[in-house]
């Protein structure tokens, strides 16, 4: 059944779009009404053609099959195939980021297998190869290290009642993955000690891929050939695929937090030094964390994307200590808030100061001051 959903000014003004066919940027949008509230939907010419282009005479299954290939081939759509009926099925990728679901309804149409490596992938560049419980990087390509390996977590288990569901799956290290039920909750999540070295997994990864830019970064298994797409997701704007600044982060050098072991631990050191938006995000927390509900991973974020925008490091310190010592939440907006403040101090206003026994300008002034020349003009004719 068709669903209510929006679209964001944003899409108009996309470069990606812009070069796509009129078309299928109109198809794109009916994918948003025909995807249920996990951004799932039958993925067939014919049922396509019935659902977005009923009244359209000049379009046949023949070319809507074309319309559905430019959404797939530039990532924004995901098919495969599901079910035990075999179905062809789609996943508009990054749905849930931009649709806000109000009362969400459970799913009737099967999820993609996370066991196929093109699923797990997928959900890696939605993600944008970021490790959703510790913050750090996910080699794009496999690496020595297994633990450094990308991984699918289950935000609630599967035997607790969980699904292989987009909102239920977040692309992880293995190694995070394997440590998250260890933790009491998700907010008391340790970053574990396999992490340490993580940047020479990651430079491994890097070299492999200048090497070797054609193979893939996971030994496949075996599924549907509609599974994916190959390459990366274009930018969208920032929005529509990767989410806004996701993709300046990326080329950004991202390292995870300092592993911290519990008592009886060996102590790991970490080679390298770490990201500065892990350190001022540390900084931070440890001086205006007690008494405010600060989340780690939106402090990181946020910092990232101003980092990658260019900001200054010093600039954006003072924004942030502005922000903690009014203990206001640090988001993208109220950054902004704080910038405004910083660039333009209250001293700095556009009130002008008068000097001492000076009346105020006004309407009574200016009439005088009109009054005066007007009697000089009738003195200079009278003479």
């Amino acid at each position: 059944m068709p669903r209510i959903r929006t679209v964001k000014p944003e899409f108009w003004e996309d470069e990606l779009l812009g070069v796509m066919p009129r078309d299928a940027r109109l198809l794109f949008i009916a994918t948003f009404n025909m995807a249920d509230d996990e951004g799932i939907l039958r993925w067939t010419p014919s049922y396509i053609k019935a659902q977005a282009f009923m009244y359209d005479d000049d379009l046949g299954p023949k070319e809507v099959d074309q319309l559905m290939r430019c959404l797939t081939d530039t990532g924004l759509i995901f098919p495969f195939v599901g079910g035990v009926a075999q179905q062809q099925m789609a996943l508009v990728v990054n749905f849930r980021k931009h649709q806000r679901i109000n009362r969400p309804q459970k799913s009737k149409l099967p999820p993609p297998s996370t066991g196929a490596w093109q699923v797990r992938e997928m959900y890696a560049r939605r993600d944008g190869w970021v490790c959703q419980l510790c913050g750090g990087e996910i080699p794009r390509r496999l690496v020595a290290n297994d633990d450094h390996n990308l991984w699918i977590d289950h935000i609630r288990p599967v035997p607790a009642g969980g699904t292989d569901h987009p909102s239920n799956v977040r692309a992880v290290h293995r190694v995070c993955g394997r440590s998250r039920s260890a933790a009491a909750d998700e907010e008391g999540f340790i970053p574990p000690a396999g992490l340490a070295g993580i940047e020479d997994s990651l430079n491994e990864s890097l070299n492999r891929s200048v090497n070797d830019p054609v193979k893939e970064s996971h030994a496949p298994s075996s599924f549907g050939a509609d599974v994916g797409t190959h390459g990366e997701f274009s930018s969208m704007n920032h929005s529509l695929t990767e989410g806004k600044g996701k993709e300046g982060n990326r080329e950004r050098k991202r390292t995870p937090p300092t592993p911290r072991q519990s008592s009886g631990s060996p102590t790991v050191t970490q080679t390298g030094e770490r990201a500065i938006e892990d350190r001022m995000t540390d900084a931070f927390l440890e001086r205006y964390a007690r008494g405010n509900s600060y989340r780690r991973r939106q402090i990181r974020t946020v910092i990232a994307d101003a980092l990658a925008n260019g900001t200054d490091s010093s600039e954006l310190w003072r924004a942030l200590e502005q922000l903690g010592e009014t203990s206001k939440p640090v988001t993208a907006n109220t950054l902004q808030f704080a910038f405004s403040k910083i660039r333009n101090p209250a001293g700095a206003s556009n009130v002008i100061a008068l000097a001492s026994g000076q009346p105020l300008p006004g309407t009574d002034t200016t009439v005088s001051g009109w009054a005066a020349v007007a009697a000089s003009f009738d003195s200079e004719d009278s003479a």
